[in-house]
C-alpha cells in the first residue's frame, strides 16, 4: 500500500514535469528558477543542465545575484521582499548538477544576507530583520555547499527563535519583529503561508542527519509541534507542501507515525487539486502557474524518497 502510495506521488510530479518540458517558459525569473532541480531530480539532467544555463544566461549578473530586468526581481511583487529566495533554488541545483562555479558564484552572493547572529535576510536591506524562511532556506544551500558552520549557525537562530516564543496568541511570528509580508501565521484562518514553518523543520532534519545533534532534532520537532496544531486546514492547503517534506523527514528520522500522516494527509491534498494538464494553480498568472508545478513536483519526489518504509 506504502509503495502504491508513492508511485502516485512519483506519477504526479512527473505529469508537471511533462507539462513544464512542453512549454515555453515565459521571460520572467519566476518562472524559471525551480525547473533545474525539479527536473535534474526527476530524471531529466540534459534538460536541467539546459535549464540552469538559461537561467544563467538571461537572468544572472556579474555579482551573482538573478534578476527579471535590473532592479526587478520578477513580476510576482513578493519577491521585492524575499529577493535571496529564488537564488537559494538556484545555488542548490547547480550543485546538485555539478555546475561548482555557478553553485560557489550564487552562493558568494546569498552570503551577503547573513545577519551578524546566523541568521539570513529575506533582502539586501541592513533594516530588514532574518526570518525562519530565509534561515532555512539558506541554511540548507549552505549546508549542500559544504559550509557547516554557517548552517550551524542557521540552525541555532532557528532554535533561539523558536525558544525565544514566537507564538503569540492564535499568531505564530515568522521575523521576530512581526512585521512586513508573510511575517505571521494566524493560528485557525484559512489557507496561510504554512511553508514559512515547514522549511525550518525539513532544513533542521537535514541539519541533524549531518550532525547528529539531538538539540537540532527537537527544534525541528518544535516547528511541526506547532504545524500539528495547525488543524485541518493545514492538511488540506496547497501552500503546505514544505511542511509535508519537513514531515516526511522527521518521519524517517525518528519514526514517529504522526508525522508520516501529516506528510501523507497534505501529499493527497496536493494530488487531489493538481490540474488536468498536470499543473498546479492554472487559472494564475505564469509567474504563479509555473514557479507552482516546479515546486510541489518537486517535493512531492522528495517526499516519495524520504517516507520511510512500512515497519513489519
Amino acid at each position: 500500500m506504502a509503495i502504491m502510495m508513492t508511485r502516485r506521488y512519483e506519477d504526479a510530479a512527473h505529469r508537471a514535469v511533462a507539462w513544464l518540458l512542453e512549454r515555453q517558459r515565459p521571460d520572467d525569473l519566476a518562472c524559471h528558477y525551480k525547473s533545474p532541480a525539479v527536473l535534474g531530480l526527476a530524471g531529466h539532467p540534459r534538460e536541467a543542465r539546459a535549464a540552469l544555463e538559461e537561467v544563467v544566461a538571461r537572468f544572472g549578473t556579474a555579482d551573482g545575484d538573478f534578476a527579471t530586468a535590473e532592479g526587478v526581481k520578477s513580476r510576482n511583487a513578493i519577491f521585492d521582499e524575499f529577493w535571496s529566495y529564488p537564488n537559494g533554488w538556484i545555488a542548490l541545483a547547480a550543485q546538485r548538477l555539478g555546475r561548482f562555479g555557478v553553485a560557489r558564484g550564487s552562493y558568494e552572493h546569498l552570503l551577503g544576507y547573513r545577519a551578524p547572529d546566523g541568521g539570513f535576510r529575506s533582502n539586501g536591506s541592513a533594516a530588514t530583520e532574518p526570518d525562519v524562511l530565509s534561515t532555512a532556506h539558506l541554511g540548507l544551500v549552505a549546508l549542500q555547499l559544504g559550509d557547516l558552520g554557517t548552517a550551524r549557525a542557521a540552525g541555532l537562530w532557528l532554535s533561539r527563535f523558536l525558544a525565544a516564543g514566537p507564538e503569540r496568541g492564535r499568531e505564530f511570528l515568522l521575523r521576530a519583529n512581526g512585521t512586513g509580508p508573510l511575517e505571521v501565521l494566524s493560528t485557525g484562518a484559512p489557507d496561510q503561508p504554512y511553508f514559512m514553518i515547514g522549511y525550518p523543520i525539513g532544513f533542521l532534519a537535514k541539519l541533524h542527519d549531518a550532525t547528529g545533534s539531538a538539540d537540532v532534532l527537537a527544534t525541528a520537532e518544535g516547528f511541526a509541534d506547532y504545524a500539528l496544531r495547525c488543524g485541518d486546514n493545514l492538511r488540506s492547503c496547497q501552500l503546505s507542501h514544505k511542511v509535508a517534506w519537513g514531515a516526511a523527514l522527521l518521519a524517517r528520522a525518528t519514526g514517529t507515525r504522526c508525522y508520516v500522516e501529516l506528510a501523507t494527509d497534505i501529499a493527497e491534498h496536493l494530488l487531489a487539486v493538481q490540474a488536468a494538464d498536470g499543473s498546479w494553480s492554472p487559472g494564475a498568472p505564469d509567474v504563479t502557474t509555473f514557479d507552482d508545478t516546479a515546486e510541489i513536483a518537486h517535493w512531492l519526489l522528495e517526499i516519495t524518497a524520504e517516507l520511510p518504509p512500512p515497519s513489519g
